[in-house]
């Protein structure tokens, strides 16, 4: 009952995990920092949009973009910028509050809008061969729209592909450490981050390159290195980050094993409040026959004590009788208290043979639901010597005899445990990855038989049955109070792939060495 439920709550716990997890990428939360960036011209006739760019959030209020997109506006006084949150009311007011156009960045601060989260910078030194995620807006998202179309909120657009290279030189031929990706850009992306694939600023977009020969584009942006240098001499404090970024089997890795450790810790715990359940039950129940006890004992000299005095009375009252003529004795008084001091007693003695038959058998059946540790026969332990029994087996073509240790209860090689099942046999359930198959293995210490049934697994199965594996938290070793549950649960759990006859049947007839 107990381990069902503890399977359930474990079932839950992995499906909860793994709900939140696929909930929304890092990439996602990402986008929700980048902005259009706008260079507006005043004029006689009115505000027209003279050019556009991409931005993202490094701090509160604070949007990198690329130099060039907000050069006309160091230029000339007639020309203002703004950005264009991906969502709210639109056009917001910035100022350019530093500017460098040898590195390409410029830093921007603007005011009111709804809240935006800043992007994170990575401080890892990104890899050729690495993903990479490009935000903005290009203007092929944009062919055939009009200048109030640009100036509507809009989610920015998104590419990705791999570190093609990394360079020490601008296109420009300026000394900027740059990424050579394959992520597409164009007009309009400039200004927007290259993220790594957990959504972290590695780079900022400021070039797109064509081969001269082919027709092979790349994607070039300035390093965050380059960026953090800037941003430092502008003394903001963006957020940053120095963990890798992993890689999607990497990640999904660091769940599964982050799962599997969540439900060892809680089998644990809900395996030690049970244990510290039946010894405080334990304790109750021996408080409760004790004071049951103590209280017949009680009632037992109050009983005396109280009879003795009834006696008492009874031989001054007959003095009484002879003195006294006009009192009438009773003389069946004393027999009637005596009778009613006996019933008392003989209760207080029935209700604590009960209390404590029900004690008693209540320790007992918590002693039965306690999984027994069963012990291997002292002849079956230390150095093992097996003869393998060719008729007993199936397939044992280039089987040959074996010889392994066994200690404690049932430890093989020191490092394999085998957990008891019924009659005094002991079990193990291993997935082998080479052949795809499951192995049964069962030892018999009393007999001294040593059997091993396989069982092929198609792509499912075998999926399934690593997965199950893994979360059944029995590895290799055989230390530690939970190790032989652990067994227990990847063997009923493994039970359900054994279908049909095995492939292969090996039987051997073992024994101990001196």
């Amino acid at each position: 009952m107990i381990s069902r439920a503890l399977r359930f709550v474990a079932a839950a716990l992995f499906l909860a995990l793994a709900g939140s997890a696929a909930a929304q990428t890092s990439v996602d939360e990402a986008e929700r920092g980048i902005v259009r960036v706008v260079v507006i011209l005043e004029s006689p006739d009115g505000r027209m949009l003279y050019g556009s760019g991409s931005g993202f959030l490094v701090a509160p209020n604070l949007v990198v973009t690329n130099a060039h997109v907000v050069a006309p506006a160091r230029q000339r006084p007639e020309y203002g910028v703004a950005i264009i949150p991906p969502d709210g009311d639109g056009l917001l007011s910035a100022r350019i509050i530093r500017y460098s156009p040898l590195t390409e960045l410029a830093l921007l601060e603007f005011s009111g809008g709804p809240d935006i989260l800043p992007l994170t910078i990575s401080t890892v030194e990104p890899h050729a061969g690495d993903g990479v995620v490009a935000l903005g807006y290009p203007d092929v998202d944009y062919q055939g729209a009009s200048g109030a179309d640009l100036l509507r909120p809009t989610p920015a657009s998104r590419t990705s592909g791999q570190i093609a290279s990394l360079r020490d030189r601008a296109p420009t031929g300026d000394t900027i450490p740059t990424i050579n990706h394959q992520a597409v850009i164009s007009s309009g992306s400039s200004g927007g981050p290259l993220l790594d694939e957990c959504g972290r600023v590695i780079g900022v977009n400021a070039w797109h390159v064509s081969g001269a020969d082919t027709r092979e584009t790349r994607g070039v942006s300035t390093r965050a290195g380059q960026l953090l240098q800037f941003l430092d001499e502008a003394g903001v404090s963006p957020t940053l980050s120095d963990e890798r970024c992993l890689t999607f089997t990497e990640r999904a890795e660091a769940e599964r094993t982050a799962t599997i450790n969540a439900l060892q810790t809680q089998n644990e715990e809900l395996a030690n409040k049970l244990e510290t359940a039946d010894r405080l039950t334990r304790i109750a129940v021996v408080i409760l026959i004790g004071g049951t006890l103590a209280l017949f004992v009680a009632v037992c000299v109050l009983g005396a004590v109280v009879l003795s005095r009834r006696r008492g009375q009874a031989n001054g009252n007959g003095h009484a009788q002879v003195t006294t003529p006009h009192h009438d004795p009773e003389p069946f008084e004393a027999p009637r208290r005596r009778v009613g001091v006996v019933a008392i007693v003989g209760g207080a003695a029935v209700a604590a043979i009960l209390i404590v038959a029900a004690g008693i058998a209540l320790l007992r059946a918590q002693a039965e639901s306690q999984p027994a540790q069963a012990e291997i026969p002292e002849a079956f332990s230390g150095s093992i010597s097996c003869a393998l029994d060719r008729e007993a087996s199936v397939g044992s073509q280039g089987v040959s005899d074996m010889s392994f240790t066994a200690s404690g209860n049932l430890c093989v090689n020191e490092r394999t445990l085998y957990a008891p099942i019924e009659e005094g046999r002991f079990r193990r359930a291993i997935v082998l990855g080479e052949v795809r198959a499951m192995d049964i293995l069962t030892i018999d210490p009393g007999t001294g038989e040593f059997r091993r049934e396989r069982y092929p697994l198609g792509d499912e199965d075998f999926a399934a049955a690593t997965q199950a594996v893994e979360e059944s938290g029995a590895g290799r070793g055989c230390s530690g109070d939970g190790a032989a549950p652990a067994v227990s649960r990847r063997n009923e759990t493994l039970a359900r792939f054994a279908q049909g006859e095995p492939s292969q049947r090996l039987v051997w007839h073992c024994e101990a060495r001196n």
